[in-house]
């Protein structure tokens, strides 16, 4: 009787770990995948994609959306609201957590450089930066 409640507590023990993590992972998985496709959600309301920061605790989500002060002022709905019942409806696992939203305007957005990609830097001998198209350069 000893050897079968050693091991009904054994396999209680095991069931119980992966119970736990199974729901870690499948809480992390969600929050990754938010993390992903709520740019994205946002854009389509804002008509600007934000930068998303995503930080998961024990019982808690914070969430920081980064904007451009333009796209902050002429919001006209309710940002918090819409980002929690889009955190309730597509990811149910993440919906008991306490959800903090956060905003803050962006310094200087990293997808607004206009980069040119048909100009490089090359240093001569001298150490001076001289410019040159790659068009003009194969042509001669």
């Amino acid at each position: 009787m000893k050897r079968f409640w050693k091991n009904f507590f054994t396999i209680g023990a095991l069931a119980g770990g992966a119970y736990i993590g199974f729901k870690g992972y499948q809480r992390l998985s969600s929050v990754n995948k938010m993390s992903r496709t709520l740019p994205d959600y946002l854009e389509d309301l804002i008509d600007e994609k934000p930068k998303i920061k995503v930080n998961l605790g024990f019982n808690s989500l914070s969430i920081a959306v980064g904007l451009s002060s333009f796209a902050l002022e002429n919001i006209d709905f309710d940002l918090e609201d819409h980002i929690t019942r889009y955190v309730i409806d597509y990811y149910p696992c993440l919906a008991n957590l306490k959800i903090t939203i956060s905003q803050y305007i962006r310094a200087v957005a990293d997808d607004s450089w206009d980069i040119d990609e048909e100009f490089y830097v090359d240093k001569d001998a001298e150490g001076n930066e001289n410019y040159y198209d790659k068009d003009e350069e194969s042509e001669s």
